[in-house]
């Protein structure tokens, strides 16, 4: 037979019978349950008004919580993470707490959000996920210091797999370019490159991992995005093999870019890809950032550009711009009031024209085809061969 279990409950209703039957005092029977004679007293009314169920441990809870989170405000939580979901965005406590007060609403702490969230059960646990107080930061000081570029994979409806870039400005996680393409080459990193550079001018130094399509470290040569960089006066950085955490910007936003992605019908070329892209790029650059303090990528921008002259610049440097004119059926462009000759084989091409003052590289793809002084002497500057030269092939 096995040991019957004597519950608390029970124990306390044999003592107040031994007591009903005078056969122990009050003090006894307190000294017993190593109770005070207030709660035995307690006991005793329960006793006599509910029997022994009167004597089961009852909950501490008040019956009123004046400090709770209002219905209003849960359903507003609750409403708000859903929002944020469908809309493709990420919905933890904290981008639920900016969301709210961008909205004009007074929403609790980011933690009494969480609370919220979990009484709700959306929240799933993930016990062994690494704590955000661990993470060490970096930034650059200013806007523009330092970009970061990388490309993730996506498929189109047809099952091909095309590359998206992502082009991101460290200092303020402004998103300034997001470019689809065919394949992780150079010429789309460049292509992404020089668009953002036309919006927004030069950065300082560009930041990528080991991809081919930025650096060709891992041969021991230099590809032709490396070189463009130097020509224009902008210094590439790497990060160290197998340690992605030091584009850690960039790595974190393929997630939020692939779960806004994932919320649209998927797109059929890289065309339809381009214009999510470009409704992507505007949403995240207008939306609060976690890592901001609630700020939007644009505000942190306008926020933190450099009022000082940057280091390694003097405070005359002459700002670069870009433009991309198509050659005449003679080959030639116009460009800061003066016409440039290319040579016919570029007739109907598009270039890229990087002009600073008066010094002009010109690239054709990603490739540099002219690079000159314009002589304002002259308002036509000579082509790349002398008159009746061998005609050139364009570069692949």
């Amino acid at each position: 037979m096995g040991q019957k279990v004597v519950t608390m409950e029970t124990k306390v209703a044999a003592m107040l019978a031994e007591v009903d039957a005078r056969r122990l005092t009050v003090s006894a029977t307190c000294a017993r349950l190593g109770i005070s004679r207030t709660t035995y007293y307690k006991y005793r009314v329960r006793f006599d008004a509910e029997g022994v169920s009167g004597l089961i441990p009852r909950s501490r809870r008040p019956n009123r919580s004046p400090g709770a989170t209002s219905e209003s405000v849960v359903r507003l939580i609750v409403a708000a993470r859903a929002g944020l979901d469908a809309e493709g965005w990420d919905n933890g406590a904290t981008s639920i707490y900016y969301r709210l007060r961008r909205d004009g609403h007074h929403p609790p702490a980011v933690r009494t959000v969480h609370r919220v969230l979990v009484r709700a059960g959306l929240v799933e646990p993930q016990p062994g996920k690494r704590p955000r107080s661990s993470f060490r930061r970096f930034e650059f000081p200013a806007t523009d210091d330092c970009w970061q570029v990388d490309a993730f994979s996506y498929l189109l409806t047809d099952g091909s797999e095309v590359v998206v870039f992502e082009l991101k400005d460290d200092r303020s996680r402004c998103l300034l370019e997001a470019q689809s393409w065919p394949d992780e080459d150079t010429l789309g990193a460049w292509t992404c490159l020089a668009r953002a550079i036309h919006n927004y001018g030069k950065p300082l130094m560009v930041l990528s991992d080991n991809s081919l399509a930025f650096t060709g470290r891992k041969l021991g040569s230099v590809v032709l995005f490396e070189k463009n960089l130097i020509r224009l006066g902008i210094k590439p950085i790497w990060a160290a093999a197998h340690h992605p955490q030091t584009c850690g910007k960039n790595e974190r936003g393929h997630r939020t870019a692939r779960r806004w992605l994932s919320r649209r019908p998927p797109a059929a070329s890289l065309e339809q890809l381009q214009q999510l892209l470009d409704d992507y790029r505007a949403g995240f650059n207008n939306r609060p950032h976690q890592g901001l303090g609630g700020a939007t990528p644009l505000e942190q921008r306008a926020a933190s550009m450099r009022t000082s002259p940057r280091p390694l610049l003097t405070p005359t440097t002459p700002a670069t711009t870009v433009t991309t004119p198509t050659a005449s059926e003679r080959g030639a462009i116009k460009l800061s009031r003066v016409v440039v000759g290319l040579g016919v084989e570029y007739a109907g091409q598009q270039v890229t024209c990087f002009t600073t003052n008066d010094h002009v590289l010109i690239f054709y793809k990603h490739h540099l085809v002219h690079e000159f002084t314009i002589d304002r002497s002259r308002t036509y500057q000579h082509p790349l061969r002398p008159r009746g030269g061998r005609r050139r092939t364009l570069p692949g």
